[in-house]
């Protein structure tokens, strides 16, 4: 294992403090959601409806038959079986500890599964891509990203008041990047691996079926930078399917019965619809598809449209930047396909239905900066005039899109944690 640099422990360590204190903020606000009386929250009725598969699956059986019925078939097939098993995971200590009590501490129980299941895994998720943009080595830039990342109205308001499988789902999706790039196109145990995170994403929520285009590429460019045979990049190919199939079979073993397989044959052919047609009890005229009926979510969540097209410039310009790994082109051949789906083929637009599209190239935000300043020895004064031109209006940029999340996230943190109070 290489040895960390100074600069790399420098930005472990302050990462750590910043993650610690994130996680922490969150704990007050996600204590209760005081309506009524409920613990549930206001903001979404999923908890409302999953939170009782989880205690069906902790309550356990008279014998072992009943036991295993309630582990496996735990009825709601909207989301994966990873997503409930992690959330039975963290709350069976409780479990242990408190015996039938358990069932009433509800208030405790769903804060736990909100910041173990969403606020942690976020948290991780932005470790593992400024990593991925990074590797630590440049303290500012990764502390930047860092944080520029997790302030983004989107993920703060996924870690208010939600106990969801968006945070694990994304977290599989950083995790499949990283060991593609630890795999450095050998096509060895790191490829197989993103294969076995390829499949929890799409285990857990489908998600990782939209990497239908980034392995291809990577393969393409494996041969293209290694030379490596066409037969082999089939039989990789071929294994890299297995691997993720086989993942997708066995973290979900209700799949093994034919009763709960057709069940949730039926949800998703049914969610599927939705997703293309919207609800039956919502209006018809917010169903509308295109970009231009996404802007209110981008502008209130993600940021300005003059900002989320300096993005998809940053990630291109990157795409040719790097002449080793290249990780702006995997992003891209992520977040493209994703948004052109999203955009025009989704009729709800809830943030959340297109924050895995996003959010991978709000880390490409100073691509842009980081490449002019590379060349700037080799520029002439015409064109060293115009970096310092482009660079002042990057900032700028940068200056606004940070004050749109604070001005946005303050009040919505303040607005959740008075309700609580």
């Amino acid at each position: 294992m290489n040895k960390l640099s100074k600069p790399q422990k420098i930005t472990l360590l302050i990462l750590f403090i910043f993650s610690v204190a994130y996680f922490w903020l969150f704990i007050p606000v996600n204590s209760s959601s005081s309506e009524g009386g409920s613990v549930f929250s206001i903001f979404s009725n999923d908890e409302y409806i999953t939170y009782p598969y989880v205690e069906k699956m902790l309550r356990g059986g008279k014998d072992i038959h009943e036991l295993w019925g309630n582990l496996i078939i735990y009825g709601d097939y909207h989301y994966g079986y990873p997503f409930y098993f992690l959330s039975t995971l963290v709350l069976l200590p409780r479990r242990i500890l408190l015996g039938d009590a358990f069932f009433a501490a509800r208030t405790t129980n769903i804060l736990l599964l909100r910041q173990m299941i969403n606020v942690l895994p976020m948290i991780a998720a932005a470790w593992i891509l400024v990593y991925y943009k990074t590797h630590y080595r440049k303290v500012f830039q990764s502390i930047f990203l860092f944080l520029f990342f997790l302030i983004v109205p989107s993920v703060v308001r996924s870690n208010i008041w939600w106990w969801h499988p968006d945070s694990l789902t994304f977290l599989f999706i950083a995790l499949t990047f990283l060991f593609l790039q630890k795999d450095g196109y050998q096509l060895g145990k790191n490829f197989f691996l993103a294969a076995a995170m390829c499949g929890l994403a799409a285990a857990t929520k489908l998600l990782g079926f939209f990497f239908f285009l980034t392995i291809p590429v990577y393969l393409l460019m494996a041969r293209s930078k290694l030379g490596v045979a066409w037969k082999k990049i089939v039989q990789k190919a071929l294994l890299f399917v297995c691997v993720m199939a086989a993942v997708i079979v066995l973290v979900n073993p209700f799949l093994w019965y034919e009763t709960p397989r057709n069940e949730m044959i039926a949800i998703q052919q049914f969610k599927q619809i939705e997703i293309k047609e919207g609800y039956t009890n919502g209006d018809p005229e917010t169903y509308q598809k295109g970009p231009v009926y996404w802007k209110w979510t981008l502008e209130n969540w993600f940021g300005s449209p003059v900002f989320l097209c300096f993005l998809i410039v940053s990630v291109i310009v990157g795409c040719f930047h790097r002449n080793d790994f290249q990780e702006n082109l995997y992003l891209a051949t992520w977040s493209f396909p994703f948004l052109l789906y999203a955009l025009f083929f989704v009729a709800p637009k809830p943030d959340h239905y297109i924050f895995p599209a996003l959010m991978p190239i709000f880390l490409t935000v100073l691509d842009v900066p980081q490449l002019l300043l590379e060349k700037w020895k080799g520029l002439s004064k015409l064109q060293k005039g115009l970096a310092v031109f482009v660079l002042c209006a990057i900032t700028v940029l940068l200056f606004m899109q940070v004050r749109f999340s604070m001005m946005t996230d303050i009040p919505t943190y303040q607005e959740y944690l008075r309700v609580n109070m």
